[in-house]
């Protein structure tokens, strides 16, 4: 058997304020839990001056307990 317990994603977002909104939408997700965010801000360079940046996030997520798995999950994804 196997169960999937765990993920981490990585976003790219415009601006902090999206990055703000994004943490927020994944710690009220009832879907899993938020084990941890963090993000970093990338600048965007052409003949070494900055011309944008972008924002990097990194979000772990829980979707079941390890030790006393509860839950069966199967993960779609769609591009």
């Amino acid at each position: 058997m196997k169960i999937l317990l765990n993920d981490v994603h990585t976003y790219r977002v415009d601006t902090v304020e999206e990055v703000e909104q994004l943490h927020q939408d994944l710690k009220e997700n009832p879907a899993f839990t938020l084990v941890s965010f963090s993000y970093k801000t990338k600048y965007i360079k052409e003949k070494k001056e900055i011309v944008g940046e972008y924002q990097l996030v990194t979000a772990k997520i829980m979707f079941t307990d390890e030790k006393e798995p509860t839950a069966d999950v199967i993960v779609s994804y769609e591009v």
